[in-house]
């Protein structure tokens, strides 16, 4: 790859990447958890919105992974055809798209948290809170990924 065009190319895939990734594990994690709650659900409709909270908390990985995608597409410039704005080197705007595309793992363990969390809601709906306390835990780690990607982005010129 070489010249302008494998420039974009490494753009494109870190902004692809960044979307897919941890959107596919958000969806892992948003399933295990609404299997749960589709369970619970069934035996008692009433904890319908507290299960529902639990659930969506894994599907934000995808949501900062989107965001990291746009972002990059925006900030080098490649959104709409244009090109890449000068001085983007693809390689490193991939590197930067790394913490990005790596929170989305946090999904797939928030997913099991959350699980369990609607599992303990179950038994004693007395314990909501804490569920939540311990899945939003591992959401700070995702959280720390975007913020990273972003980080690099604005240090390579990328924002």
């Amino acid at each position: 790859m070489s010249g302008l065009a494998g420039e974009e190319v490494l753009v494109a895939l870190a902004a692809g990447l960044a979307v897919v990734i941890p959107g596919i594990l958000s969806a892992i994690g948003v399933g295990m958890t609404g299997v749960a709650a589709a369970a619970v659900s069934a035996e008692d409709p009433k904890k319908f919105s507290k299960l529902f909270v639990l659930e969506v908390l894994p599907g934000t990985q995808g949501i900062y992974g989107f965001v990291a995608g746009f972002l990059i597409l925006i900030g080098t410039g490649l959104l709409g055809g244009g090109g890449l704005k000068t001085g983007i080197v693809g390689l490193a705007v991939l590197a930067a798209a790394v913490p990005a595309i790596l929170q989305g793992f946090t999904a797939y363990a928030q997913g099991k948290v959350a699980t369990a969390s609607v599992s303990a809601v179950a038994k004693k709906p007395e314990v909501f809170g804490q569920g939540i306390m311990y899945t939003v835990m591992v959401e700070l780690y995702a959280i720390l990924g975007l913020l990273a990607t972003i980080l690099i982005l604005t240090s390579i010129g990328a924002l």
